[in-house]
Order: structure tokens, then C-alpha cells, then sequence
């Protein structure tokens, strides 16, 4: 064999084995799957905030929203935030309007049979707000001894939680379209209280400073995660690995600290306790 035909041997060789590793659309770049660039429409209810909320020149900001520009940058994807109704984003994420749905869901196992969830990225409990003077009641356990009535968004966790907590749900229980609706009408005394997510209520506090207070103890043991098209475990996967990556890197810790830095409750912005954490 000449030299030529040797080299040129080795020449192909080496480029089979190049090939045998090239990447593909499940491989890896860095931490994260790589997804080319994906250009990604995420559908969210843009009421919540510090998760996610409009500012006053339109953007949509907050916790979720540079969280998922972050897990971006590690998997190589665009992401864009749409405004929409909660109630209907399963279904949206369901039907490809959205890619993914990123608005502070609860983990449950009946969402699950609909659809395909992350790993928790936020551990989750709830809170009961009521205004500023109230002295009627004080723990959630207490709303089932009077007519009070309940004020939740539509389509949540929390609309399940307070029908148990009330002696009458379709007399006591009235849901609204967003959680500021709802504070709405605890505030013009339309409801005696709101059932909401903690994180969550902290912000909706501060910005009704006065008004509206927390009452009682937290309650329920829960987790957040992104919501995905059942069986799109190419985008699941890669958002994974991204949140494995922004855990580790100090990213999460970062963000969280950022958007709850002057209100309360806060999350353990430490991650400690979220599942798979840094793993």
C-alpha cells in the first residue's frame, strides 16, 4: 500500500468516526440539548406576577420569563411570551398554538394526564389573603364556620383548594378571569378572601400595600414546573437539561433573588429541596 493510499485510509477513517459523533438533535451543547435555534412561542397568563406580568411599556417580564431566556442560552433556543387566559393554556399547549406553557403551574397528576410537565423549578404552597381590617377569621380552616366567600382564578389549583375549604363551593367560591380580579374584589368586598399561590400572593401584597395582608399559615406541599406538549420529549428534555444547568451554574439563585429582593414570603432562593437540584 502506498503512502498515499495509507493516509488516505486514515483520512477516512477519521472521518467515519467524526461522523459517528456529529451532533444531532438530541445531543448536547454544554449541559443542555441542543435545539438549533428552535424559535419557541410560549403561552402564559401575564397577570402574576413576580412570575410574570406586562410592564408599563408592554414588556413582559418577570421571574419565568428571564428564566426561560436563561435555559435558552444553554439550549440553544428563542423563546417568545404570548398573552393568554389561563384557563385555556392546557389545551393551547394541547392543540401546537404554543410550544410550551410557562405561568406558574402546579404539578398535579390529573394536569399530567393531559399533558407533560418539567421538572419542578419552584417549590409551590398556598396562602390565604384577606383585607387589611379583617379580625373575623384568621386560619383557612375557618372559612368553613361562616358564609364567607372565596375569591380564586379560574382554572387553578387554588379554585380546587378553596371548594374544599368552604361549606357551600357553588355559593361560596367565585372565580375570576386573573388573581388581580380576584384582590379586586376582595378589596371592594365582593369576597372575604383570596386562596392563592404564596410567591405569588407576596407581590399582589405589596402592590396593595394596606389593603390586603396574609392570614394564617401556609398550607399544601406543591411544585411548579413548565408545561409541554404531551409526548414532545425532544423540548422537555432539552428545558431539563437547561434548568439542571442554571441550578448548578448559580443562575436560579440569581433570578429568584432579583424578583422577590423587596417582597414576602420569599422562595429558598438556595433551590435546597427543589427535586433534582443541581443534579
Amino acid at each position: 500500500m502506498s503512502r498515499r493510499i495509507f493516509l488516505f485510509g486514515i483520512l477516512l477513517l477519521t472521518g467515519m468516526l467524526i461522523a459517528a459523533c456529529a451532533p444531532t438533535a438530541s445531543t448536547t451543547t454544554g449541559s443542555a440539548t441542543d435545539l438549533k435555534g428552535r424559535a419557541l412561542k410560549v403561552g402564559s397568563d401575564t397577570t402574576y406576577p413576580p412570575f410574570e406580568s406586562i410592564d408599563k411599556d408592554k414588556n413582559i417580564v418577570g421571574f419565568d420569563v428571564e428564566l426561560v431566556s436563561e435555559i435558552c442560552k444553554k439550549a440553544n433556543c428563542k423563546a417568545t411570551f404570548v398573552t393568554a387566559d389561563f384557563d385555556a393554556l392546557l389545551a393551547a399547549v394541547g392543540n401546537k398554538t404554543y410550544d410550551l406553557s410557562v405561568s406558574g403551574w402546579t404539578i398535579t397528576d390529573e394536569r399530567a394526564k393531559a399533558v407533560d410537565f418539567s421538572i419542578p423549578y419552584m417549590p409551590n404552597s398556598e396562602v390565604m389573603l384577606v383585607r387589611g381590617d379583617e379580625t373575623r377569621f384568621k386560619e383557612p380552616e375557618d372559612l368553613k364556620s361562616g358564609n364567607y366567600v372565596v375569591a380564586v382564578q379560574l382554572g387553578t389549583t387554588n379554585a380546587i383548594t378553596a371548594k374544599k375549604l368552604v361549606a357551600d363551593a357553588n355559593k361560596q367560591v367565585k372565580e375570576f378571569q386573573d388573581f388581580p380580579a380576584a384582590v379586586a374584589a376582595l378589596i371592594n368586598k365582593q369576597a372575604d378572601a383570596v386562596v392563592i399561590d404564596t410567591f405569588a400572593a407576596s407581590s399582589l401584597v405589596e402592590d396593595n400595600k394596606g389593603k390586603v395582608k396574609l392570614s394564617g399559615k401556609q398550607f399544601g406541599d406543591e411544585y411548579l414546573g413548565f408545561v409541554f406538549r404531551k409526548g414532545d420529549a425532544e423540548l422537555r428534555d432539552a428545558f431539563n437539561a437547561g434548568l439542571k444547568a442554571v441550578f448548578k451554574d448559580g443562575t436560579w439563585t440569581k433570578l429568584c433573588e432579583k424578583w422577590w429582593k423587596d417582597i414576602s414570603p420569599k422562595p429558598d432562593c438556595s433551590g435546597k429541596g427543589l427535586p433534582d437540584f443541581g443534579k
